[in-house]
């Protein structure tokens, strides 16, 4: 089965479909993304998950989402979860924080302004870094193995076709 590189969904109050692509069709697609609204592209409505429905589902995608969650335990949702992300996003940014405070350290044998405008420029770019890295590994390293161990797809988006 291929993965659909796009998908749409109605919005039941209007009954109107919005088609979503590319990141946010994978966000929307994924259940442990956390999504809890999302956009009426015909009538503009943010509305709730539950106020909407995958093309060819009488499920609204709360439904959706509820029916593939109750599958992982517990533990795993919480790994996997926004609250893991934010604990990956977390680590990583106070271990760039760490890094570029390092770095200025070092800078301050090259005097004091050295050491503040090479300490910040190291601390944002580090800090900056280090949250991508964070989130990156979250990705490839929590979210694909639970999501291959509890569905059996490589790919979120292949989910909405069940």
């Amino acid at each position: 089965m291929s993965v659909p590189e796009s998908f749409q969904y109605i919005h039941l109050p209007c009954g109107e479909y919005t088609e979503i692509r590319g990141a946010e069709f994978e966000s929307v697609a994924n259940p442990l993304s956390g999504i809890q609204t999302t956009l009426c592209a015909h009538c503009g409505q943010q509305d709730d998950v539950g106020e909407f429905c995958w093309e060819g589902s009488e499920e609204t995608i709360a439904d959706y989402y509820h029916r593939l969650l109750i599958q992982i335990p517990e533990q795993e949702l919480d790994r996997a979860g926004r609250t893991g992300m934010f604990n990956y996003l977390t680590i990583g940014g106070v271990a760039g924080f760490a890094a570029g405070v390092f770095i200025g350290l070092i800078l301050g044998r090259l005097g004091p302004i050295a050491a503040i405008v090479g300490g910040l420029i190291a601390v944002l770019l580090l800090t900056s870094i280090g949250v991508l890295m964070g989130f990156l590994h979250f990705e490839k390293k929590v979210v694909a193995p639970v999501v291959k161990k509890y569905w059996n797809v490589d790919d979120v988006r292949l989910l909405v076709q069940r």
